[in-house]
Protein backbone atom coordinates (compact mmCIF):
# COMPACT_ATOMS: atom_id res chain seq x y z
CA UNK A 1 0.00 0.00 0.00
CA UNK A 2 2.80 2.19 0.88
CA UNK A 3 4.61 1.75 -2.25
CA UNK A 4 1.37 2.61 -4.22
CA UNK A 5 1.06 5.42 -2.49
CA UNK A 6 5.26 6.43 -3.18
CA UNK A 7 4.32 5.85 -7.09
CA UNK A 8 1.34 8.19 -7.03
CA UNK A 9 2.79 10.38 -5.27
CA UNK A 10 5.92 10.12 -7.93
CA UNK A 11 3.07 10.41 -11.10
CA UNK A 12 2.04 13.55 -9.64
CA UNK A 13 5.01 14.72 -9.08
CA UNK A 14 6.35 14.15 -12.59
CA UNK A 15 2.98 15.48 -14.48
CA UNK A 16 3.00 18.38 -12.96
CA UNK A 17 6.36 18.87 -13.90
CA UNK A 18 5.80 18.32 -17.23
CA UNK A 19 2.62 20.68 -17.35
CA UNK A 20 4.49 23.54 -16.15
CA UNK A 21 7.83 23.00 -17.90
CA UNK A 22 10.66 25.16 -17.31
CA UNK A 23 8.09 28.19 -16.63
CA UNK A 24 7.26 29.73 -13.13
CA UNK A 25 3.91 29.49 -11.62
CA UNK A 26 2.93 32.74 -13.67
CA UNK A 27 4.28 31.68 -16.93
CA UNK A 28 6.10 35.16 -16.94
CA UNK A 29 9.68 33.76 -17.28
CA UNK A 30 11.98 36.19 -18.52
CA UNK A 31 12.28 36.13 -22.78
CA UNK A 32 16.11 34.63 -24.03
CA UNK A 33 17.88 37.23 -25.20
CA UNK A 34 18.31 38.31 -28.83
CA UNK A 35 21.66 37.24 -29.84
CA UNK A 36 21.48 38.31 -33.48
CA UNK A 37 23.68 41.04 -34.80
CA UNK A 38 21.99 44.64 -35.84
CA UNK A 39 20.26 44.53 -39.62
CA UNK A 40 23.29 46.66 -40.43
CA UNK A 41 25.43 44.31 -39.24
CA UNK A 42 24.28 41.39 -41.07
CA UNK A 43 23.97 43.41 -44.07
CA UNK A 44 27.60 44.45 -44.51
CA UNK A 45 28.76 40.83 -43.77
CA UNK A 46 26.89 39.49 -46.45
CA UNK A 47 27.70 41.87 -49.05
CA UNK A 48 31.60 41.05 -48.24
CA UNK A 49 30.63 37.30 -49.26
CA UNK A 50 28.68 37.96 -51.68
CA UNK A 51 25.74 36.70 -50.50
CA UNK A 52 22.96 37.17 -53.32
CA UNK A 53 19.69 36.89 -51.43
CA UNK A 54 17.15 37.93 -54.97
CA UNK A 55 19.17 35.28 -56.51
CA UNK A 56 18.44 32.63 -53.87
CA UNK A 57 14.70 33.22 -54.30
CA UNK A 58 14.83 33.02 -57.58
CA UNK A 59 17.06 29.29 -57.45
CA UNK A 60 14.06 28.02 -55.20
CA UNK A 61 11.26 28.76 -57.38
CA UNK A 62 13.09 27.08 -60.43
CA UNK A 63 13.92 24.40 -57.74
CA UNK A 64 10.21 24.42 -57.17
CA UNK A 65 9.26 24.26 -60.95
CA UNK A 66 11.19 21.60 -61.38
CA UNK A 67 10.20 19.82 -58.70
CA UNK A 68 6.54 20.15 -59.83
CA UNK A 69 7.61 19.14 -63.23
CA UNK A 70 9.61 16.01 -62.31
CA UNK A 71 6.21 14.55 -60.61
CA UNK A 72 4.11 15.25 -63.00
CA UNK A 73 6.57 13.51 -65.66
CA UNK A 74 6.73 10.45 -62.32
CA UNK A 75 3.44 9.99 -62.46
CA UNK A 76 2.88 9.62 -66.60
CA UNK A 77 5.53 6.93 -66.48
CA UNK A 78 3.75 5.12 -63.44
CA UNK A 79 0.53 5.05 -65.41
CA UNK A 80 2.18 4.03 -68.41
CA UNK A 81 3.98 0.70 -66.85
CA UNK A 82 -0.04 0.09 -65.24
CA UNK A 83 1.29 0.73 -61.03
CA UNK A 84 -1.54 2.85 -60.78
CA UNK A 85 -0.43 3.30 -56.52
CA UNK A 86 2.27 5.23 -57.38
CA UNK A 87 0.76 7.43 -59.70
CA UNK A 88 -1.49 8.44 -57.46
CA UNK A 89 1.01 8.96 -55.32
CA UNK A 90 2.92 11.27 -57.37
CA UNK A 91 -0.57 13.26 -58.54
CA UNK A 92 -1.14 13.64 -54.72
CA UNK A 93 1.88 14.74 -53.87
CA UNK A 94 2.04 17.72 -56.73
CA UNK A 95 -0.98 18.94 -55.74
CA UNK A 96 0.18 19.25 -52.64
CA UNK A 97 2.50 21.08 -53.07
CA UNK A 98 0.91 23.20 -55.95
CA UNK A 99 -0.94 23.74 -53.01
CA UNK A 100 1.67 25.39 -50.63
CA UNK A 101 1.66 29.15 -50.35
CA UNK A 102 4.02 30.90 -52.49
CA UNK A 103 5.00 34.09 -51.04
CA UNK A 104 5.87 37.33 -52.13
CA UNK A 105 9.38 37.55 -51.40
CA UNK A 106 10.89 40.27 -53.74
CA UNK A 107 7.88 42.46 -53.85
CA UNK A 108 6.06 44.86 -51.39
CA UNK A 109 2.63 44.09 -53.46
CA UNK A 110 0.77 40.84 -54.10
CA UNK A 111 2.21 38.06 -56.34
CA UNK A 112 0.03 39.50 -58.61
CA UNK A 113 0.58 42.98 -58.96
CA UNK A 114 1.76 43.92 -62.32
CA UNK A 115 2.10 47.88 -63.64
CA UNK A 116 -0.61 46.73 -66.41
CA UNK A 117 -2.89 45.59 -64.13
CA UNK A 118 -5.81 48.64 -63.96
CA UNK A 119 -9.58 48.65 -63.38
CA UNK A 120 -10.52 49.70 -66.85
CA UNK A 121 -13.65 47.62 -68.09
CA UNK A 122 -16.25 45.50 -68.10
CA UNK A 123 -14.55 41.82 -69.18
CA UNK A 124 -17.59 39.42 -69.56
CA UNK A 125 -15.22 36.49 -68.71
CA UNK A 126 -13.66 38.32 -65.85
CA UNK A 127 -17.29 39.17 -64.52
CA UNK A 128 -18.44 35.29 -64.98
CA UNK A 129 -14.96 34.49 -62.81
CA UNK A 130 -15.97 36.98 -60.26
CA UNK A 131 -19.10 36.29 -59.97
CA UNK A 132 -18.36 32.36 -59.04
CA UNK A 133 -16.11 33.40 -56.66
CA UNK A 134 -18.52 35.47 -55.25
CA UNK A 135 -20.88 32.49 -55.23
CA UNK A 136 -17.79 30.53 -53.45
CA UNK A 137 -17.35 32.69 -51.08
CA UNK A 138 -21.10 33.33 -50.15
CA UNK A 139 -21.07 29.91 -49.17
CA UNK A 140 -18.88 29.66 -46.19
CA UNK A 141 -18.95 33.75 -45.77
CA UNK A 142 -20.59 34.40 -42.44
CA UNK A 143 -20.20 30.51 -40.87
CA UNK A 144 -18.97 30.24 -37.59
CA UNK A 145 -15.91 28.59 -36.79
CA UNK A 146 -15.09 28.60 -40.57
CA UNK A 147 -11.38 28.86 -40.23
CA UNK A 148 -10.85 26.06 -38.10
CA UNK A 149 -13.61 23.94 -39.96
CA UNK A 150 -11.28 22.29 -43.15
CA UNK A 151 -14.41 21.59 -45.13
CA UNK A 152 -14.72 25.57 -45.28
CA UNK A 153 -11.33 26.57 -45.21
CA UNK A 154 -11.07 23.94 -48.29
CA UNK A 155 -14.18 26.45 -50.01
CA UNK A 156 -12.18 29.29 -48.86
CA UNK A 157 -8.82 27.92 -50.64
CA UNK A 158 -11.24 27.68 -54.05
CA UNK A 159 -12.51 31.34 -53.61
CA UNK A 160 -9.47 32.76 -53.74
CA UNK A 161 -7.58 31.12 -56.19
CA UNK A 162 -10.83 32.08 -58.43
CA UNK A 163 -9.62 35.57 -57.03
CA UNK A 164 -6.34 35.23 -57.84
CA UNK A 165 -6.79 33.89 -61.25
CA UNK A 166 -9.26 36.70 -62.25
CA UNK A 167 -6.18 39.50 -61.25
CA UNK A 168 -4.02 37.41 -63.47
CA UNK A 169 -5.72 36.67 -66.68
CA UNK A 170 -7.77 39.88 -66.38
CA UNK A 171 -5.58 42.61 -65.69
CA UNK A 172 -8.14 45.18 -67.43
CA UNK A 173 -11.00 44.35 -65.55
CA UNK A 174 -13.21 46.54 -63.78
CA UNK A 175 -13.37 43.82 -61.06
CA UNK A 176 -9.67 43.66 -59.92
CA UNK A 177 -9.66 46.06 -57.16
CA UNK A 178 -12.60 44.16 -55.95
CA UNK A 179 -10.74 40.89 -56.51
CA UNK A 180 -7.60 41.84 -54.71
CA UNK A 181 -9.83 43.39 -51.70
CA UNK A 182 -11.73 39.67 -50.96
CA UNK A 183 -8.50 38.42 -51.50
CA UNK A 184 -7.33 40.03 -48.49
CA UNK A 185 -10.87 39.37 -46.73
CA UNK A 186 -10.33 35.86 -47.42
CA UNK A 187 -6.52 35.48 -45.75
CA UNK A 188 -7.97 37.92 -42.92
CA UNK A 189 -10.69 35.84 -41.85
CA UNK A 190 -10.24 32.36 -43.03
CA UNK A 191 -6.73 31.35 -44.03
CA UNK A 192 -5.09 32.65 -41.04
CA UNK A 193 -3.11 29.47 -41.06
CA UNK A 194 -1.41 30.44 -44.50
CA UNK A 195 -1.16 34.26 -43.17
CA UNK A 196 -0.40 34.03 -39.34
CA UNK A 197 1.26 37.86 -39.49
CA UNK A 198 -1.05 39.26 -41.69
CA UNK A 199 1.37 40.38 -43.62
CA UNK A 200 -0.49 38.99 -47.04
CA UNK A 201 -4.38 40.22 -46.00
CA UNK A 202 -2.27 43.93 -45.66
CA UNK A 203 -0.91 43.71 -48.93
CA UNK A 204 -3.80 42.91 -50.73
CA UNK A 205 -6.11 45.52 -48.59
CA UNK A 206 -3.24 48.24 -49.78
CA UNK A 207 -3.25 47.01 -53.21
CA UNK A 208 -7.17 47.43 -53.56
CA UNK A 209 -7.09 51.23 -52.83
CA UNK A 210 -4.21 51.68 -54.97
CA UNK A 211 -6.22 50.02 -57.71
CA UNK A 212 -8.69 52.26 -57.27
CA UNK A 213 -8.70 55.13 -54.64
CA UNK A 214 -12.76 55.02 -54.68
CA UNK A 215 -13.10 51.29 -54.20
CA UNK A 216 -16.50 50.73 -52.34
CA UNK A 217 -14.97 48.33 -50.02
CA UNK A 218 -13.90 49.13 -46.57
CA UNK A 219 -10.06 48.45 -47.57
CA UNK A 220 -8.55 50.95 -45.36
CA UNK A 221 -10.77 50.06 -42.59
CA UNK A 222 -10.33 46.70 -42.21
CA UNK A 223 -6.36 47.05 -42.63
CA UNK A 224 -6.88 49.54 -39.85
CA UNK A 225 -8.65 47.12 -37.90
CA UNK A 226 -5.48 44.66 -38.61
CA UNK A 227 -2.55 46.98 -37.46
CA UNK A 228 -4.67 47.73 -34.55
CA UNK A 229 -5.97 44.91 -32.94
CA UNK A 230 -3.61 41.95 -34.85
CA UNK A 231 -0.12 43.87 -35.24
CA UNK A 232 -0.45 46.53 -32.63
CA UNK A 233 0.84 48.55 -34.69
CA UNK A 234 -0.03 52.51 -32.92
CA UNK A 235 1.56 54.62 -35.74
CA UNK A 236 -0.09 52.62 -38.48
CA UNK A 237 -3.13 52.41 -37.00
CA UNK A 238 -3.77 55.65 -36.83
CA UNK A 239 -2.38 57.01 -40.42
CA UNK A 240 -5.54 54.59 -41.67
CA UNK A 241 -8.12 55.55 -39.70
CA UNK A 242 -7.39 58.87 -40.41
CA UNK A 243 -7.41 57.52 -44.16
CA UNK A 244 -10.92 56.10 -43.44
CA UNK A 245 -12.16 59.27 -42.13
CA UNK A 246 -11.05 60.61 -45.37
CA UNK A 247 -11.69 58.65 -48.38
CA UNK A 248 -14.18 56.03 -46.87
CA UNK A 249 -17.26 57.70 -45.65
CA UNK A 250 -19.90 55.53 -46.94
CA UNK A 251 -19.76 53.78 -43.82
CA UNK A 252 -20.97 55.85 -41.21
CA UNK A 253 -20.60 52.84 -38.53
CA UNK A 254 -17.27 52.55 -39.59
CA UNK A 255 -16.44 56.16 -39.71
CA UNK A 256 -17.55 56.59 -35.67
CA UNK A 257 -15.64 53.18 -35.19
CA UNK A 258 -12.65 55.13 -36.69
CA UNK A 259 -12.79 58.18 -34.93
CA UNK A 260 -13.43 56.41 -31.52
CA UNK A 261 -10.20 54.92 -32.00
CA UNK A 262 -7.95 57.65 -33.27
CA UNK A 263 -9.40 59.68 -29.65
CA UNK A 264 -8.48 56.42 -27.74
CA UNK A 265 -5.26 55.86 -29.42
CA UNK A 266 -4.37 59.42 -28.85
CA UNK A 267 -4.93 59.27 -25.28
CA UNK A 268 -2.14 58.25 -23.32
CA UNK A 269 -3.74 57.67 -20.37
CA UNK A 270 -6.31 55.56 -22.15
CA UNK A 271 -5.20 53.50 -25.04
CA UNK A 272 -4.42 49.91 -24.62
CA UNK A 273 -1.36 50.63 -26.76
CA UNK A 274 0.82 52.84 -24.20
CA UNK A 275 3.92 51.24 -23.10
CA UNK A 276 3.54 49.53 -19.22
CA UNK A 277 5.59 48.32 -16.33
CA UNK A 278 5.12 44.85 -16.47
CA UNK A 279 3.18 44.30 -13.46
CA UNK A 280 1.40 48.36 -13.65
CA UNK A 281 -2.60 47.44 -13.46
CA UNK A 282 -4.54 49.57 -16.48
CA UNK A 283 -6.31 52.31 -14.55
CA UNK A 284 -8.58 50.49 -12.57
CA UNK A 285 -9.50 47.85 -14.23
CA UNK A 286 -6.96 45.14 -13.55
CA UNK A 287 -8.96 42.53 -13.99
CA UNK A 288 -9.48 42.93 -17.87
CA UNK A 289 -12.86 44.64 -17.75
CA UNK A 290 -12.87 47.72 -20.47
CA UNK A 291 -13.26 51.29 -19.52
CA UNK A 292 -16.76 53.22 -19.31
CA UNK A 293 -17.23 53.97 -22.92
CA UNK A 294 -14.48 52.60 -24.57
CA UNK A 295 -15.13 50.68 -28.11
CA UNK A 296 -14.48 46.91 -27.83
CA UNK A 297 -12.33 45.92 -30.38
CA UNK A 298 -13.55 43.63 -33.22
CA UNK A 299 -13.07 39.74 -33.24
CA UNK A 300 -8.88 38.75 -34.17
CA UNK A 301 -7.98 41.32 -31.21
CA UNK A 302 -6.08 39.63 -28.40
CA UNK A 303 -8.25 40.92 -25.54
CA UNK A 304 -11.46 42.50 -26.21
CA UNK A 305 -13.96 41.12 -27.72
CA UNK A 306 -17.19 42.70 -29.41
CA UNK A 307 -17.07 42.32 -33.44
CA UNK A 308 -16.02 45.99 -34.72
CA UNK A 309 -18.34 47.46 -37.68
CA UNK A 310 -17.07 45.96 -41.01
CA UNK A 311 -17.69 45.57 -44.84
CA UNK A 312 -21.70 45.88 -44.96
CA UNK A 313 -23.12 42.87 -45.73
CA UNK A 314 -25.00 43.92 -48.66
CA UNK A 315 -21.92 45.29 -50.43
CA UNK A 316 -20.48 42.49 -52.19
CA UNK A 317 -18.62 44.17 -54.82
CA UNK A 318 -20.11 46.13 -57.87
CA UNK A 319 -22.65 44.56 -59.82
CA UNK A 320 -20.85 42.87 -62.91
CA UNK A 321 -21.58 45.70 -66.02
Amino acid sequence: MFRMRHLLVLLCAATGLGAVGCQDWNRRSTPPTDLSAPPEVVQARLKAENVDVPGQVEDMHRARAAYLEQLTRLEKTYLEIGDVNRANWARRQRERTEGVEVYPFLADLPQEARVDVAPEQSIPEADALYDKAMAKLKEFRGVPLTGFLEANRKKAREALEMFKELLRNYPKSDKVDDAAFFCGEIYKEYLRKEDPDDELSIRYYRWAWQLDPKTPHAARFQCAVVEDFRRHNRKAALELYRLVLEEETHNQSNLRFAASRIEQLTDEEGSHLRPRPEKEPVGSNAAGSTPPGAEQPPAGASSPTREPPGELSGNEGRNPG
